[in-house]
């Protein structure tokens, strides 16, 4: 009998072993924490955004730059350093503005015109290049200046501005350098306030940079609008005007024999400001023709592309037992790009195991250069907690719940 005794208690041990067992793993399985959701992102359709740069006519001659708010400039032509011309006081008000702080309303400081300016001045004016013309013991500002050198394109008053702001036309070649470098046109390069000196040279798609910069000023933008014909006593022509029957608001018109026909100018597309450059034109005729269609041609060719409409299905949220739900956008989105590699997008989701239908669960992301924006998503359907089937998988998957 002892031996069919001890079988008897080993099977007793067994059973209960087994038992134990089977009850442990049914509370670890039941009570075992459910995995996280996982998200899918949809990548966004932006091939509209490089047919849009297509479409954009590019002048043949010289060297053109085309730049939206944000990103790299498109361009076309001449790659090189070339010579810049009245360009240059374009730089020297961006430099100034930014030297000076100047706001609107606001004027800045004064300087008071003295016998060495005035001699400048004639100096000017007797080899034929233009001058806003000052009078002795006048009385100028800042703005002023600004207004006579941008505007009236005077040489004279880009040389008093580079003194009222900086002391010297030295300091703000040294300031100047170092703006350009920080502000992403390296290549650039200036040794005047004016660019008589056919030495100021510049690639141009770090022109184009610096009409995207011109752009995003606004009290140069407000000057370009304004485009007042008097500063002080002297009254001028807009000589930076380009196409105004385009609606475009010139920046920079100038001629020089080293540089050609030289046009900074800003495009209103909607309510942006597209910056487009031309360098080194060969006349008057080829670049006011060829102006005939670049203008329209950035016109219809840049339009913000809705990438997001409220609805759009942007993504899913997915379960390990078999669950998958829609992520809708409840926000719309749009871009303004030319390369649809500068466009990103991600998903920011909360961390969630179970979701209600219409749950707010975070924002999809779009970035693109010096700009991201955010649109909210939420379920289009629900996820609930697993069944008791899942729950009992194989014993792998139940300790590796565990483990997470």
């Amino acid at each position: 009998m002892e031996p069919a005794r001890r079988v008897a208690r080993t099977i007793s041990s067994l059973f209960a072993l087994l038992l134990v067992l089977a009850t442990v793993y049914a509370a670890g399985a039941l009570l075992s924490p459910i995995p996280s959701l996982t998200p899918v992102e949809r990548e966004l359709d932006t091939a509209a955004l490089d047919a849009g740069a297509a479409s954009i006519v590019l002048p043949e001659g010289g060297a053109t730059a085309v730049a939206l708010p944000e990103g790299e400039p498109i361009t076309g032509g001449s790659a090189e350093q070339l010579p810049i011309a009245g360009i240059a006081k374009l730089v020297l008000a961006l430099v100034a503005i930014d030297e000076a702080e100047l706001e609107a309303g606001r004027t800045g400081t004064t300087i008071v015109i003295d016998q060495a300016d005035l001699q400048r001045q004639r100096g000017l004016q007797a080899g034929g290049i233009r001058i806003v013309p000052v009078g002795i013991s006048e009385s100028w500002t800042v703005r002023d200046l600004l207004i006579a050198t941008v505007i009236g394109s005077g040489n004279n008053t880009a040389e008093l501005l580079a003194d009222a702001v900086f002391g010297s036309t030295d300091a703000y070649l040294e300031r100047a350098s170092d703006w350009l470098t920080e502000n992403g046109m390296p290549d650039t390069v200036v040794v005047d306030a004016t660019g008589l000196n056919r030495a100021s040279v510049a690639p141009v798609r770090d022109l184009g940079v610096l009409a995207q910069l011109a752009a995003a000023d606004p009290v140069l933008v407000d000057l370009l609008r304004e485009r007042p014909l008097r500063a002080n006593t002297a009254g001028f022509n807009d000589n930076a005007a380009v196409a105004p029957s385009l609606g475009v608001l010139g920046a920079a018109n100038s001629y020089t024999d080293a540089a050609g026909v030289c046009f900074v100018m800003l495009v209103p597309v909607g309510e942006e400001l597209v910056g487009a450059v031309m360098i080194g034109q060969p006349g008057y005729e080829a670049a006011n023709s060829a102006l005939q269609t670049l203008v329209p041609s950035i016109q219809s060719g840049v339009r913000p592309l809705a990438v997001v409409e409220v609805g759009d299905i942007v993504g899913e949220l997915t379960s390990d037992w078999g669950r998958t739900v829609d992520l809708v956008a409840v926000e719309p989105a749009s871009v303004l790009a030319f390369d649809a590699g500068e466009v990103e997008s991600r998903l920011v989701l909360d961390e969630r195991r179970t979701v209600l239908r219409g749950q707010s669960v975070g924002r999809l992301e779009i970035e693109t250069p010096g700009r991201t924006q955010s649109v909210r998503v939420e379920t289009a359907g629900a996820i609930t907690e697993p069944g008791i089937a899942w729950r009992f998988a194989d014993p792998l998957t139940v300790l590796d719940r565990w483990l997470d």
